[in-house]
């Protein structure tokens, strides 16, 4: 609970008010961080929480989760749910636009030293004045001077980046239209808090930026994958041309670093994310690690025997997917017993990847041997229905389903990828990103031996009560939120 002094400043207030900004996530997605946020939000019953999530736009959503009497779920920013606006040029000098709006955004988030105060003043400018913003980028000037700055973008040399690829106008226009939506972003109204917590380093940090400014709000930044990071794992496997990567990744650099710029402190979930975010030049004494956790674990079962292996998460190419079936279908060759079971939703906007998961596993021949569930809102029942819990993602923070497995005494098969390795230390097996062979390997090494198996559950069900108890996780954000109330009364 909070301290006395911050009890009484709580209840004259009332009680904390928190923003949590999400981004693509909960209550409206399934996945490790909508899990996160509900048993945040949950365990924290003293805070009153406004969620704010960002979202695709054009479709219809309902929450996945019963939301508890302290979670207000504020209407979403929805990007793209609009075409490209209508290009009717207006007069130059229109009066009370600022027509130097899509440039200063444009060389302040992609430029490789981009000036975090200009744009913190025109994301401010964008708040105060929103029905401006869709007037700017219609004017012709706005685009002409948008375009003078790409120029100014493309030509830049720096010795920590190779030079830009030339840009054709349709990704030009591309990257003015996400431009308007980032400016949109920044001009929805937004309730004002006495904290506000960003979920994500990148999009959700736009809103954050903006009432730290007007209102000198304090943020804390909670990263589970290190946002930068995953970008440049998606441009690496994406068909994108030259000129879209480089569109995608820079933009993404920009938002991450004015996330991280924004924040008076981050709490990764890791120690792995805390070293990419110091090597993202943010100042060590900044971060604050803080793990995520499970409830105190019930007495575990005995594994069912049946050779079942059983993965939980998004059907998404940062689970890559595509290795998961290989990996069956080199066991199911030498185990012809073994069945895999994918619990999980397709994530939003990845359609395509979801269908190329199943013509693979139609080339595969994998039949029912293997099984895409969909979700499932009982992850750690279907867990205890496995033998081994396998995880090949090639980025993770702490994932929540490592957790969940250990607390049912399941043993771990993953990729060592984030803090993976910190969390299956002496209760699982851990192969390099992709090694399908090596992932194989220590599933059919499981399989064939129980009682390996049962040891390395045994030990993780130990090790999550010792180390990863949500008891702890909860007090280290109540701490957080204690540390930062006196100075949201003081603002």
């Amino acid at each position: 609970m909070w301290s006395s002094r911050s009890r009484n400043a709580t209840d004259a207030r009332q009680r904390l008010r928190v923003l949590m900004i999400t981004e693509g996530t909960y209550p409206y997605a399934m996945g490790g961080v909508s899990s996160w946020c509900d048993y945040l939000v949950r365990g924290l019953p003293e805070v009153d929480w406004e969620v704010l999530p960002i979202v695709g736009g054009g479709l219809g959503r309902s929450s996945g989760f019963e939301l508890p009497a302290n979670v207000t779920v504020k209407p979403p920013v929805e990007l793209w749910s609009e075409g490209l606006p209508g290009w009717r040029w207006r007069r130059h000098g229109e009066p009370g636009l600022r027509l130097d709006l899509p440039q200063v955004l444009l060389r302040s988030l992609m430029c490789w030293d981009g000036d975090r105060d200009e744009l913190t003043e025109a994301l401010v400018w964008c708040r105060r004045r929103p029905h401006r913003v869709r007037h700017v980028f219609r004017n012709r000037s706005g685009w002409e001077m948008f375009l003078v700055g790409l120029r100014e973008v493309l030509d830049e040399r720096t010795p920590e980046a190779a030079p830009a690829p030339e840009l054709d106008t349709y990704e030009a226009a591309t990257l003015y239209q996400i431009l308007y939506w980032i400016a949109r972003a920044a001009a929805e109204s937004v309730p004002t808090t006495d904290i506000v917590h960003v979920t994500a380093a990148g999009w959700a940090g736009i809103p954050a930026t903006v009432q730290k400014a007007l209102y000198g709000t304090p943020v804390i930044l909670t990263e589970h994958g290190v946002y930068l990071r995953e970008s440049y794992l998606a441009a690496v496997r994406s068909p994108a041309s030259p000129g879209e990567r480089f569109i995608s990744t820079r933009l993404a650099r920009g938002l991450a670093r004015s996330a991280y710029d924004s924040a008076d402190v981050i709490s990764p979930v890791t120690e792995a994310n805390a070293s990419w975010e110091v090597g993202l030049g943010v100042d060590p004494d900044k971060i604050h690690v803080i793990r995520n956790g499970v409830d105190k674990p019930l007495e575990p079962t005995q594994a069912p025997a049946s050779a079942t292996v059983v993965a939980v998460g998004r059907v998404d190419p940062l689970k890559d997917v595509h290795t998961m079936l290989r990996v069956a279908a080199e066991v199911i060759s030498r185990m012809p017993e073994a069945t895999f079971r994918y619990y999980g939703p397709v994530t939003e906007g990845q359609e395509a990847y979801g269908r190329s998961c199943h013509e693979l596993h139609a080339r595969l021949g994998l039949g029912d041997r293997f099984q895409f569930m969909g979700p499932t809102p009982d992850p750690n029942g279907v867990i205890r229905a496995s033998d081994i819990v396998l995880m090949t993602s090639i980025s993770e923070g702490l994932p929540m389903a490592l957790l969940e497995a250990m607390s049912q005494a399941r043993p771990v098969v993953s990729t060592g990828v984030g803090g993976v390795p910190e969390v299956v230390r002496g209760c699982g097996m851990v192969a390099a990103p992709g090694d399908t062979h090596a992932l194989a390997l220590a599933v059919l090494t499981l399989l064939r031996n129980p009682a390996l198996a049962s040891e390395l559950g045994r030990r993780g069900h130990e090790r999550v009560q010792r180390v990863f108890a949500r008891s702890a996780s909860l007090t280290g954000y109540r701490d957080l939120f204690e540390r930062f109330a006196p100075m949201a009364e003081a603002a």
